[in-house]
């Protein structure tokens, strides 16, 4: 790079305030790139939102509040019966092996992003096709918001107490961007298009921020994403426990290699193991309920099938891992580098009678 070159970039980057003059030498492009997408990172996502949450944790009672509604709907649906625990896990996603909240978002989003372009293009060009596009876009983005926030709802009833405030100012930008959405579609109809592209351009800004506080929650709360370790361990047949010392019908958090490992012993003849960290939010399964061969998980109540570790309800939405056992020699086995899916895979099952 000749002189003249790396002095006018130095000056350039000097001025908007993204690296130091530096005198002595100067730096190559790739070091500048570097220094501004680093700058970039740290500017970006990884301050807004704690930020944003700090903020609002500030508000007197806010946290307390967001956290007493979480509390209130979580303790209605397990009071409900199995009527309101059964559209709990409808709404939660149990049946479908993953949250599904994430995946209905798709629609709204995506509805309301294609809507915004539309009214962009009639805005600029006139043509009233493209804002009877956008106006159709808007109504299926608003009818596929409610049930979006009914599966919200259930998954806020339920989430880590880290997360609620965040989570509560996620569904109160939502609900203003619908009113917002819903303001809009009626000034269009009354034919003041200006003004309902003014509401949904408004909508739109508060939704596109709370998507961005929505994959905040995913990945820096890791809310709704799986928290129990995956099977990883070694394949051969590790010592956990002395037979002797779990009781029929008694259960016991064992550390086999590192892994942190629940056995049961339902009956004389059998133990089983799966994953002692609850995958909802990392509960401690062995302070558990446990009744029905399931383990009801202390934290937000989710259930699981302790021979095969499937969520029985949530809100659990993915299997918990679950561990091969065998009894030799008086001492409990565990085989921890093989999971559900191998064993399934040769049809055998994973608990084995003691003695065999």
């Amino acid at each position: 790079m000749r002189s003249t070159d790396c002095t006018t970039w130095i000056g350039l980057l000097y001025v908007i305030g993204i690296v130091s003059v530096q005198p002595a030498r100067c730096r190559s492009e790739k070091e500048q790139l570097m220094t501004l997408q680093n700058r970039t990172e740290t500017a970006g996502t990884q301050e807004i939102f704690p930020q944003i949450e700090a903020r609002i944790d500030a508000i007197p009672g806010y946290k307390e509040a967001s956290q007493q509604i979480a509390d209130t709907i979580h303790s209605a649906v397990l009071d409900g019966g199995p009527a309101a625990r059964n559209a709990a896990d409808l709404l939660h996603g149990t049946w479908l092996g993953h949250p599904l909240h994430p995946v209905l978002t798709d629609i709204p989003i995506g509805s309301w992003t294609l809507a915004a372009l539309f009214d962009g293009l009639e805005a600029v060009t006139g043509n009233h096709y493209a804002g009877r596009v956008a106006d159709t876009l808007i109504g299926v983005g608003a009818a596929a918001a409610v049930p979006t926030a009914l599966a919200g709802i259930a998954d806020y009833s339920a989430i880590k107490q880290d997360s609620t405030s965040l989570a509560a100012a996620h569904g109160a930008l939502n609900s203003v961007g619908l009113g917002l959405y819903l303001l809009s579609l009626n000034e269009r109809r009354r034919g003041r298009r200006g003004r309902g592209r003014l509401f949904g351009a408004l909508a739109f800004g508060l939704v596109t921020l709370s998507a961005g506080m929505g994959g905040d929650l995913v990945y820096r709360k890791r809310v709704g994403v799986n928290h129990a370790p995956e099977p990883a361990g070694p394949t051969e047949w590790i010592d956990a426990l002395s037979l002797n010392e779990l009781q029929i019908g008694a259960a016991r958090r064992v550390d086999v290699e590192g892994e942190a490992v629940l056995l049961y012993r339902p009956d004389a003849n059998l133990v089983r193991a799966i994953s002692a960290i609850c995958n909802h939010a990392g509960g401690p399964l062995e302070e558990g309920n446990f009744k029905n061969g399931c383990v009801e998980c202390p934290w937000h109540q989710s259930v699981f099938d302790l021979s095969d570790g499937h969520a029985v309800h949530g809100p659990a939405t993915m299997p918990q891992p679950t561990y091969a056992t065998r009894v030799r020699n008086g001492q409990i086995q565990v085989q921890l580098g093989r999971g559900a899916e191998y064993f399934e895979s040769l049809g055998n099952v994973r608990t084995r009678t003691i003695g065999e």
